[in-house]
């Protein structure tokens, strides 16, 4: 009885002993929107340690610019790294279609333009850090503030019948993409054609906006009756990856389309270029708008239509470029 009371008296007036575990290698701090909640991460293999100082101490939405000092494990300053950095939301499980441009400037040091944040909300800078045989991943999380108040299209109208209507200009990107029968076709020889051009932005498992889009001209071709091969329709996938030349072939059949309406695919990359040029790039593709973009065969102005439209609007409006 003695020696239970004894041991008993030994457990409360020793402090206890903690199990032993890995020591903690990372620091990491609260954050405010935009910072990132960890400025120090090593890779997950233990291989690089990455210091990450963005330039304006957070990310904003817009372009940004950060600096980085690469290390081995031993803490030594690594250089001739290759490094790539991807910014992407975990929400909506996407990237962004700009690529960060990565320089080096000596000394383990590293320097990424273009890092790129399309909106607000939670943001991961998933950066790659490879040197001869070692290849380590790390990731940096953000809160991003949205920015709110954005100011409309310069000359846009608001439609008494409720979409937005303004003039533009834009630059096509000389791109080569696959149109639904997997040939390959220039973006600009087929806007080039010398018809009227209507074009639209979808993706097929869309079940929302692109099957009311789609149906919209399939209506204005039925319309235009057999004039309507005289009119050039481009529908874009916003989704490549899925949307492949049999799949854009088979939504396309959905709407009766025939000659005179295209649907195109093609690289990420190329697909990007033209998003960009036309203004129409979104982040998430549940989060695209209603958009027609309308062009006379003698124009080098475009008509952007924002917004759902019936058949009689549509039509009002193709009749306005038509011979233009």
């Amino acid at each position: 009885m003695k020696f239970v009371v004894a041991f008993l008296g030994l457990l409360l007036c020793c402090p206890p002993v903690q199990a032993a575990g890995p020591a903690p290698q990372d620091r990491h701090t609260e954050s405010a929107p935009g910072q990132a909640r960890g400025f120090f991460q090593t890779t997950e293999n233990g291989a690089f340690r990455l210091e990450l100082s963005p330039g304006v101490g957070k990310l904003e939405q817009g372009p940004n610019s950060l600096d980085m000092t690469v290390r081995d494990k031993s803490g030594l300053t690594v250089e001739g790294a290759e490094v790539a950095i991807t910014p992407w939301m975990p929400s909506m499980g996407h990237g962004v279609w700009d690529k960060p441009v990565v320089t080096e400037r000596g000394g383990g040091n590293y320097h990424a333009e273009n890092v790129k944040i399309i909106m607000g909300g939670r943001w991961d800078l998933r950066i790659t850090i490879r040197k001869g045989t070692l290849e380590g991943r790390a990731i940096f999380p953000f809160d991003v503030t949205e920015v709110v108040g954005q100011a409309p299209q310069k000359g846009a109208e608001k439609q008494e019948e409720g979409y937005e209507r303004s003039v533009t200009s834009y630059h096509v990107p000389n791109v080569t993409l696959l149109n639904q029968d997997g040939e390959r076709v220039r973006l600009r020889s087929l806007i080039d054609s010398g018809k009227p051009v209507i074009m639209d932005f979808i993706f097929t498992s869309c079940t929302t906006i692109c099957p009311v889009l789609s149906a919209g001209l399939a209506n204005l071709r039925a319309e235009l009756g057999g004039k309507a091969s005289g009119v050039q329709i481009i529908s874009i996938t916003i989704d490549p990856e899925h949307d492949r030349p049999e799949r854009m072939k088979e939504y396309g059949s959905r709407f009766n389309a025939g000659e005179g309406w295209t649907f195109l695919t093609g690289s990420r990359d190329d697909i990007g270029r033209v998003l960009q040029a036309f203004d129409a790039f979104i982040v998430d593709k549940m989060s695209h708008e209603p958009l027609y973009i309308l062009r006379g065969p003698n124009s080098d102005e475009w008509v952007r239509i924002k917004g759902l439209l019936g058949l009689g609007n549509l039509l009002n409006e193709f009749r306005r470029i038509e011979n233009r």
